[in-house]
């Protein structure tokens, strides 16, 4: 047994003079005090054992307790030793380096707290905890590192608050990098999924299309929820979403229809203009295409293609429809420009002047274009007239001067023939020099009689054309006026542009519309997505699900 010091020999001596006091072992290198006279433990050098005391006599160890002012500051400890154990009485300092009550141990440059108290994290959670100032992480600027099976998984740095999925140097408030792990981020709500960074093929559509990933890929099996919703408000000045690509289409629509009951549009703009007092083009759709190109002429560039691929089915390649209580505008415009902004060629499709609908008016001539072997591609132009005209070709037989011709039946019907609009024909004989000519006779709404000149009693072939007024537009009379460019504002068109005949839609002959005539029910036959014909008839419909029926124009003027 090593040699007891003085202090030592006392404690002893105490011990065995004061009977019931605990007994004190001392080993070699340690030392013993219980009850029981049982050897100190060869791990410590001081071994506490109270477990043989009475019930009423269990007794602990009492560490010093000392005020500390902060955890930096070893006063009123002088010199402390590395882990020197002292339990802190005083909430003091400044954060990071304030002290609350707790045991501290000095650490060889500041005081360190440890052990269970109410500001420490547990494993097994924590309860009345304080935000402002109960938290996990750091109080410097290093950085703080989440790690599993000792592999780092995220980081957020110190000096910026980045954190990064993946990496260790992320340059957005939220970077993530899978690696080798394929999609970066996946959320998803009962009804809707979608992932950021989705790494693997995405396949869809009959036939199949791939993908071969996506940044972001968005997947709505239920109905009424969307994928992908953006939006601008308030005072924004750019657009909800852009779509840019350098290598090919900037954006792509692709709807897979398997209903029996819908026909949804592959793709569909609505603007809805709200302010009364805005002017200008409102457009719903518009379509740009630029070349950059300084030099050169390899192709076209083209605003807008539509293609219809139906090999078993009518196709359409582009289809439109115009509502407007306007007499003066609607339907299709198409204008063409040379380079300085000067126009070339403008004109409206399915246009309204004044009151009667037109398939096409613009400047220059309507032409076609026939390809030739021998002569080249040639164009035809046609006549044009200051009013409206019908014409019709035919062959009679003159028999001892006379002839009679009646109408065609359905041109008959669909004519007017008034004494200021008769029926006119001009006739060319065949093979009869000697043919004296022929006047009109009898003048009805169903034909006339041709009898030649002079009494004459030649028989034989006489060619004719006649030339009568259409009933559709009847009233509209000569020169009416036309519209100029859809440009040119209505506020801003010159008086010099007006022409005299500005005809009073009232007085003008309208066709009554398709639905009308045949008797189909406009509800049932209308595709999902478009529109009701209006007009004379809006509302007189029923309207089939789904069909869109905001803002029917109201009845035209004159019907």
């Amino acid at each position: 047994m090593a040699r007891l010091t003085e202090k030592t020999f006392a404690m002893r001596q105490f011990a065995f003079l004061v009977p019931g006091l605990i007994a004190l072992q001392v080993s070699a290198q340690n030392v013993a005090i219980n009850a029981s006279g049982v050897a100190p433990d060869a791990s410590a050098l001081l071994d506490l054992d109270a477990a043989a005391h009475p019930a009423n006599d269990k007794k602990g160890l009492l560490v010093p307790r000392i005020a500390l002012s902060a955890a930096n500051v070893a006063a009123p400890v002088v010199a402390p030793a590395t882990s020197l154990l002292v339990y802190n009485t005083a909430t003091a300092g400044v954060v990071p380096n304030n002290v609350t009550p707790g045991f501290y141990y000095w650490g060889g440059v500041s005081w360190i707290r440890f052990g269970t108290g109410t500001t420490d994290w547990t494993l097994t959670g924590n309860a009345g905890t304080t935000p402002v100032t109960n938290f996990l992480g750091t109080t410097d600027n290093q950085d703080l590192v989440v790690r599993t099976n000792n592999v780092e998984r995220f980081r957020t740095l110190g000096a910026t608050g980045r954190i990064g999925w993946g990496t260790t140097t992320p340059v957005a408030p939220i970077e993530v990098n899978s690696g080798a792990l394929a999609d970066a981020i996946y959320g998803h709500s009962n009804n809707v999924g979608g992932w950021l960074g989705r790494e693997t093929n995405i396949t869809f559509g009959v036939p199949l299309q791939t993908v071969q990933g996506a940044g972001v890929y968005a997947n709505n099996p239920s109905a009424g929820y969307t994928s992908i919703y953006s939006q601008s408000t308030g005072a924004a000045t750019v657009a909800a979403s852009i779509n840019y690509s350098d290598v090919w289409i900037s954006s792509y629509n692709y709807v897979q229809n398997a209903s029996g009951a819908v026909n949804p549009p592959g793709s569909y703009s609505q603007l809805n203009v709200t302010n009364a007092a805005l002017g200008g083009d409102q457009v719903g759709f518009r379509a740009f295409s630029g070349r950059g190109a300084t030099a050169g002429n390899p192709g076209f560039t083209i605003g807008s293609s539509s293609t219809a691929d139906a090999q078993n089915q009518d196709a359409i390649g582009v289809e439109g429809q115009s509502f407007t209580n306007s007499t003066t505008r609607a339907g299709g415009y198409f204008e063409s420009f040379n380079y300085a902004g000067v126009s070339q060629a403008f004109a409206w499709v399915g246009t309204t002047v004044g009151g009667i609908a037109r398939k096409i008016t613009g400047t220059a001539a309507v032409s076609e274009i026939i390809p030739t072997s021998a002569h080249g591609r040639i164009m035809l132009t046609c006549p044009e007239s200051p009013e409206y005209w019908y014409q019709d070709y035919g062959t009679v037989q003159l028999v001892n001067g006379h002839a009679h011709v009646d109408l065609d039946p359905i041109l008959a019907d669909i004519i007017m023939v008034t004494p200021e609009y008769p029926v006119r024909v001009f006739c060319t004989p065949v093979d009869m020099p000697d043919f004296n000519g022929v006047a009109q006779m009898n003048r009805t709404a169903t034909g006339f009689d041709l009898v030649e000149l002079n009494g004459g009693t030649h028989s034989g072939t006489l060619d004719y054309q006649i030339v009568v007024k259409p009933k559709t537009g009847f009233g509209e009379g000569r020169f009416p006026q036309a519209p100029g460019p859809a440009w040119l504002k209505k506020e801003h068109e010159p008086e010099q542009a007006r022409a005299a005949n500005r005809p009073d839609p009232s007085g003008i002959f309208y066709w009554p519309s398709d639905h009308e005539v045949y008797g189909y029910d406009v509800a049932k036959v209308t595709p999902v997505g478009s529109r009701v014909p209006a007009g004379r008839y809006a509302g007189k419909f029923k309207v089939a699900e789904g069909v869109f029926m905001d803002h029917i124009p109201a009845q035209r003027p004159g019907q």
